[in-house]
């Protein structure tokens, strides 16, 4: 998720994609939102390395809090 999640931070092709195409289960893509978010804040204040690496670190704390967080998505919602 981290990937995917600094991907759409720099703006690349691939930030594009869906959750789908990115593999992601619900909880991944909940996950990849909060972790995009994050590096917005953090780019506007500390700039762009810094963000990159505050998504790696987002993301691994959320993913070690949720085992994972790959649960299905057979019942995909967007996040709340």
């Amino acid at each position: 998720m981290s990937y995917w999640a600094k991907e759409t931070l720099k703006g690349t092709k691939w930030s594009g994609l869906d959750w789908e195409q990115k593999g992601l289960s619900n909880e991944q893509y909940e996950i990849h939102e909060e972790a995009v978010a994050a590096g917005r804040a953090e780019e506007r204040t500390a700039g762009r390395d810094k963000a990159l690496e505050l998504i790696d670190r987002f993301v691994a704390q959320r993913c070690a809090e949720r085992n994972g967080a790959t649960w299905s998505s057979e019942n995909w919602r967007p996040p709340t």
